[in-house]
């Protein structure tokens, strides 16, 4: 099957998401968590057996909490960028995050050094050798080294992507720890600085709405490279689609169908919300996607969003 391109293209005016922006709804982060287990009405053939892992508004799906393992912190949001419909967009994923300092610093940090499960996927960011977090209220304060901006290749409209990446990372981790947030102020080396020669950070910055820079279609469970058990195996997927419906399949590693069908999610109306969907299938490693509804059948825009992720079933 034809994946994303792992190039990063860039969406046009994106260094705008930096003034002048305007939070949707809560601050905490409503997107379905890794275990979201609901399932629709699908058409199923037999899996041949193979041989042997904006705030978003609230959709009512509990956000998994975090637990900490030793120094380890379980079930924490880390944004990427990937391509989608000819742009760059915010898609998701669920880590397990060595403990820097707490939620937030442990996600931050991971943003910039912990490289995507999907490889579609990519970041921006460089590691950074320090990441220190301050809250009061609802406003957090994240400081980075400069070694984190030292990205040569970050043009002046991938920046405004970058800073929404980390705002995203930020607030979804402070929300899950209890602590929501609804501004983050970004300083370099502990004061406002221009970036990348191309933006200045220190002034507080909020989610921009998610239709402007999150994927309008991600699956989020299973996640990339994820085990599962066979049987009726249920998938979660998230976005906003042209009356709210989506179409999934399912693909063996050799590009043969084995599960096809389509799922409600979201308002219809460009509200966001989960997409559950399921298959029964049998041992093996498959390949799922999920695609945003496209009336035109391609006549008109750049197509539907899609997303895609390899699992294995045993």
């Amino acid at each position: 099957m034809t994946r994303r391109s792992r190039r990063t293209r860039v969406a046009a005016g994106a260094v705008l998401l930096l003034v002048g922006l305007t939070a949707c709804g809560d601050d905490g982060d409503g997107g379905p968590t890794p275990s979201a287990t609901s399932s629709s009405s699908a058409t199923t053939t037999s899996a041949p057996t193979a041989t042997p892992s904006t705030s978003a508004p609230n959709t009512g799906t509990p956000t998994p909490s975090t637990t900490t393992t030793g120094s380890t912190l379980r079930s924490i949001p880390v944004y990427y960028v990937g391509e989608s419909r000819r742009a760059v967009r915010l898609f998701r994923e669920f880590r397990s995050v060595p403990d820097t300092g707490g939620p937030v610093a442990s996600a931050v940090d991971a943003m910039t050094r912990l490289a995507p499960l999907d490889r579609d996927y990519s970041s921006p960011w460089r590691p950074a050798r320090r990441v220190a977090v301050s809250q009061t209220g609802s406003a957090l304060t994240v400081d980075l080294s400069g070694d984190a901006f030292s990205n040569t290749s970050v043009g002046s409209e991938s920046a405004g992507l970058a800073i929404q990446q980390l705002v995203h990372t930020a607030t979804a981790a402070a929300a899950q720890s209890g602590r929501p947030a609804t501004t983050v102020t970004i300083t370099k080396d502990g004061r406002a600085a221009d970036v990348w020669g191309v933006v200045r950070v220190g002034s507080p910055v909020r989610r921009a709405p998610m239709a402007d820079v999150q994927a309008h279609a991600w699956v989020v469970s299973p996640q990339q490279g994820q085990a599962v058990r066979a049987g009726r195996v249920a998938f979660t997927g998230f976005g906003t689609s042209f009356e709210a419906t989506f179409s999934w399949v399912v693909r063996t590693e050799t590009g043969t169908v084995v599960a096809r069908g389509s799922a409600m999610g979201g308002t219809g109306t460009g509200g966001f919300g989960t997409v559950p969907f399921s298959a029964t299938l049998t041992r093996g490693t498959y390949v799922v996607t999920l695609s945003t509804d496209d009336p035109s059948g391609g006549a008109e825009g750049s197509g539907p969003a899609t997303d895609d992720k390899s699992f294995v079933v045993r």
